[in-house]
């Protein structure tokens, strides 16, 4: 007979556990809030990191830039003051310098002094407001020269200047568009206007501006995020493009990396670049995969997948990914990011910010809490599922029967045969998941059944003797059976397109029977014994391979062997009969299963 321990402990090795886990993110800690509080926030919030791990939030709406230390404690905050010598109008995009000084986008008025008019006329346009690592204000850099009448006077609005004077407002295009923010390690601004670039010095003094490109190709830049590394290399994302442009300090188009698809360098719909402190870039794109585990539980009340059909539950990790590149766009490794779909709180949560040690901020935009993870190698991942299910049950049957033809005096009274039946059936089932990535899946399953069932059968003895002389007939069956099965299944998701899903999946099983069964006489004077038992094992193995959506190949093997002994005496104690059977068949199927 087969040793079931050391075989599971055998099969248990196969599994590669001396590779590390799929890199992937942990969750830390978290900060923040809704309100206008201290370490709160309103709806619209930008963040940036400073060099040393401290976390810099702009909130717009509440008009004040809040400060964080790694941990999320807070520090101070910049908020405008009756007498403050700068104007919060709408801050956005945020920048730190490596001295720690804060850069914050946001409008300004400049008064246009060439204009020989009565009314004070002002350009309305972006600028750059700068404060010291202190929190107190420097200076606010227009992006550029404001100084001079840009567009044309008939666009003006009427408004009111600083003494409550009426005056004329040029605003300086779309006053709602979006504006992208970085800073260099040598103070250096950079700020993304649509499909410009300008670039200006630590003193806030234009230098450059110029046009985002890639000469040759006409193709439009959709741009997202920005950032520079330390060499002074400005990275811009395009969304749309699928990729991420690189240019020179100069602004020379230097090169582009990245396509549009879900694989290794590939982009689908990138929003989210970093520069990290050792050299390297973190990307992050819209790509996400759901990995679903079909626990053998029943189905919650409240369960978050009841719109999946059966009755079992479903643990559902939907996963994030992000992505590590050189400066020079050559594709390094893949970190991914587990959410549990069951977990309220982490459904909706949205990348916010990458700092330089390559740690990520998602946001809770319900409640306004920032959720920090840190990057890992787990030994096991944390898409490692683990399922005990234990049960037991017992059965009872009583089955009484009464001949109306046999005239005798218990008429109704006493059965002429009565039979109990009692089964008690242990279940045990084991299962463990595991994630190699957000493709591969390893599983091991053990399931084990023990069956102890005892029937035991009376008849009424009659008036007269049967053939045999004086043996009564009842009797007692005793049933002892242990099923164990081993399996391990590999699953491989192809394609993770809702609408061209494709996935090969493997296995290979082990099975093992043991069945004892005895019926003895109760009568002493009985003798009659019939005695079985038999080995039988079982293992198989197959996979199937979907060829496309709507065909999949299918093919299994089968291997069946065993035996089985019994012995029969009869009433007098004479063997009457004993036997051996063996088995030992193998069956294969190929087949093709077609949706049309």
């Amino acid at each position: 007979m087969v040793n079931l321990k050391n075989l599971t402990l055998w099969l248990l090795f196969l599994i590669p556990m001396h590779l590390n886990a799929a890199p992937e993110f942990k969750f830390v800690s978290e900060f923040g809030g809704k309100g206008e509080g201290e370490a709160q926030f309103a709806e619209t919030v930008f963040m940036a990191f400073g060099a040393d791990g401290a976390v810099y939030v702009a909130d717009t709406d509440n008009f004040r830039i809040q400060k964080f230390d790694e941990t999320g404690a807070f520090i101070f905050d910049i908020q405008m003051q009756t007498d403050s010598p700068f104007r919060f109008i709408n801050p956005t995009a945020i920048a730190v310098g490596t001295d720690n000084s804060i850069y914050v986008m946001d409008w300004m008025f400049a008064e246009i002094s060439d204009l020989n008019v009565d009314t004070k006329v002002f350009n309305y346009g972006p600028c750059i407001h700068k404060f010291d690592p202190q929190g107190a204000f420097v200076a606010s850099y227009p992006i550029q020269d404001f100084s001079q009448r840009i567009a044309l006077l008939e666009t003006a609005a009427p408004g009111l200047d600083a003494e409550g004077n009426y005056a004329l407002i040029i605003p300086q295009g779309d006053t709602k568009r979006k504006f992208l923010l970085t800073v260099d390690t040598n103070g250096n601004l950079y700020v993304c206007d649509g499909g410009m670039i300008y670039k200006l010095n630590s003193a806030g003094k234009p230098i450059a501006h110029y046009a985002l490109a890639q000469p040759g190709t006409g193709r439009l830049v959709h741009s997202v995020d920005i950032t520079a590394d330390k060499h002074g290399h400005l990275y811009v994302v395009d969304e749309k493009g699928h990729r991420v442009l690189k240019y020179s300090r100069d602004g020379e188009f230097l090169s582009a990396f990245g396509e549009y698809g879900d694989g290794p360098g590939q982009f689908i719909a990138p929003f989210r670049i970093a520069a990290l402190a050792d050299g390297t870039l973190l990307i992050a794109d819209t790509a996400k995969y759901l990995k679903d585990f079909a626990s053998t539980l029943p189905k919650r009340l409240d369960d978050p997948t009841r719109r999946y059909e059966g009755d079992t539950r479903l643990f559902r990790y939907r996963l994030r990914r992000i992505q590590r590149f050189t400066t020079d766009g050559a594709y390094t490794q893949k970190l991914l990011i587990p959410f549990r779909r069951e977990i309220e709180t982490e459904v909706a949560l949205q990348l916010r910010g990458v700092d330089q040690t390559g740690q990520l901020y998602y946001l809770n935009p319900t409640e306004l809490v920032f959720r920090k993870y840190a990057p890992t190698a787990p030994l096991i991942s944390s898409m490692f599922q683990t399922e005990l299910k234990l049960r037991y049950r017992r059965d009872l049957h009583d089955i009484e029967i009464d001949n109306q033809d046999d005239l005798d005096a218990d008429l109704y009274t006493k059965s002429d045969f009565d039979e109990q039946i009692t089964q008690d059936t242990a279940y045990a089932n084991l299962i463990f998941s595991y994630d190699l990535n957000e493709s591969l899946r390893l599983a091991l399953s053990n399931r084990l059944t023990y069956v102890h069932m005892t029937d035991t059968s009376y008849y009424r003895a009659r008036d007269f003797e049967d053939f045999r002389g004086s043996f009564n007939q009842d009797d007692r069956a005793t049933e002892n059976s242990w099923d164990d099965r081993i399996q391990i299944d590999f699953t491989w998701i192809r394609d993770h397109s809702l609408y061209n899903y494709r996935e090969a999946r493997g296995f290979v099983y082990f099975n093992v029977i043991r069945l004892d069964f005895i019926s003895d006489a109760l009568n002493p004077a009985n003798h009659r014994l019939f005695d079985f038992n038999a080995d039988l094992s079982d293992w198989g193995a197959g996979f199937h391979y979907d060829l496309s959506r709507n065909f999949r190949l299918n093919f299994e093997i089968i291997h069946f062997f065993g035996k089985n002994r019994y012995t029969y005496i009869d009433e007098t104690n004479v063997l009457y009969a004993t036997g051996f059977q063996q088995a030992n068949f193998t069956r294969a199927a190929l087949f093709i299963n077609g949706i049309f």
